[in-house]
């Protein structure tokens, strides 16, 4: 059985695209590890940020088979498999894992996804996490689930606050930065919620960008494994 974003994603992209992503972002993204040798992009989506890497080999897998079935289209060879499952590659075979919006999306379950990540990953390897940062006051009530400004298309993917995140890989043995970082992509297919709820939202959503525009949307970690 397919797992709600699987169906879900499968949807949005049943174009040729899933997300828009101006080259600024995709370069602020490649530019958070710099030498990355053999990198894994989980849930690669359409392939539009593994795609823009500067790495020897970039491989991907999603949850939803028409985005796999995208990125390899983009060149970036990838299958189809579940963030939330044990992951289908050997242990330490990728120097560099990136990992972008996909943690909110795991309902909470995110400690099994990273120590899959920690064991795929080799010695010395760098993880490069992405999300929606909850401390965006913006960011926090439009993907708040329930909330009746809520843009994200499925009602369980809250914002999340790094510190959660940076105590797992604490645990797990990474050592961690943590900042502030502004990226833009934009969904091409808008037609998750009825044209009168968009509308409805349109002007509170607005005047809350407008607010907090000066107020980094993401995070982004950087984490190595030990030797």
């Amino acid at each position: 059985m397919k797992r709600p974003q699987a169906v879900l994603f499968d949807t949005l992209a049943a174009g040729e695209q899933l997300y828009v992503y101006p080259q600024e972002s995709l370069k602020k993204l490649n530019a958070l590890i710099v030498d990355k040798g053999r990198t894994l992009d989980v849930g690669c989506g359409d392939g539009a940020i593994p795609a823009a890497f500067d790495a020897a080999k970039v491989f991907g897998f999603d949850v939803s088979p028409r985005c796999a079935r995208l990125s390899s289209k983009c060149g970036v060879p990838s299958i189809v498999a579940d963030a939330t499952q044990a992951l289908p590659f050997a242990s330490e075979s990728f120097d560099t894992v990136y990992c972008v919006d996909v943690l909110h999306h795991l309902e909470g379950k995110q400690q099994p996804l990273l120590k899959e990540i920690h064991r795929i990953l080799r010695p010395e390897g760098w993880l490069a996490i992405v999300e929606p940062d909850a401390r965006n006051p913006f960011v926090r009530i439009t993907q708040e689930p329930n909330s009746l400004l809520r843009v994200a298309p499925y009602n369980n993917e809250p914002a999340i606050d790094p510190r959660a995140l940076l105590s797992i890989l604490d645990e797990l043995g990474f050592s961690c930065s943590c900042d502030p970082i502004h990226i833009k992509g934009e969904q091409v297919v808008r037609s998750v919620f009825p044209m009168w709820q968009r509308l409805a939202k349109a002007p509170f959503v607005v005047a809350l960008a407008l607010l907090y525009r000066n107020c980094p949307n993401k995070f982004a970690i950087l984490a190595q494994k030990s030797a």
